[in-house]
C-alpha cells in the first residue's frame, strides 16, 4: 500500500513537471508570435552578400554562401570547377 501511495505521488510529481515545461514553451513561443524559421535560396552566377542582422519585424537572420561544383574525372583525377553560387538565407 505504501508502494503505490508512493509511486503514485512520482507519477503526479512527474507529470506537473511535464505539463509546467509544457506552459513555459507554450509561453516563450506565445511571446515570440508563434513564428517559425524560414529558409530561401536564391541561385547567382557569383558570390553575393545576404542580410544579417535583426529585421523591422522582429527576425534575425543569417545567410550562407554556398558554391555549385561540378567535377569531372580526367587522366589527371578529379578536376572540380565552380559553375555558380546559391545564398541561403535563414530567419528565426
Amino acid at each position: 500500500m505504501n508502494r503505490i501511495v508512493a509511486t503514485a505521488a512520482t507519477l503526479a510529481l512527474a507529470a506537473g513537471t511535464f505539463s509546467s515545461s509544457m506552459l513555459v514553451a507554450g509561453d516563450a513561443e506565445a511571446r515570440r508570435g508563434g513564428r517559425g524559421i524560414y529558409t530561401q535560396q536564391y541561385d547567382f552566377d557569383r558570390p553575393m552578400h545576404g542580410y544579417e542582422g535583426h529585421t523591422h519585424t522582429g527576425y534575425y537572420c543569417s545567410y550562407k554562401r554556398l558554391p555549385k561544383r561540378v567535377c569531372s574525372y580526367g587522366a589527371g583525377g578529379e578536376v572540380c570547377k565552380i559553375q555558380g553560387w546559391t545564398l541561403e538565407q535563414t530567419c528565426y
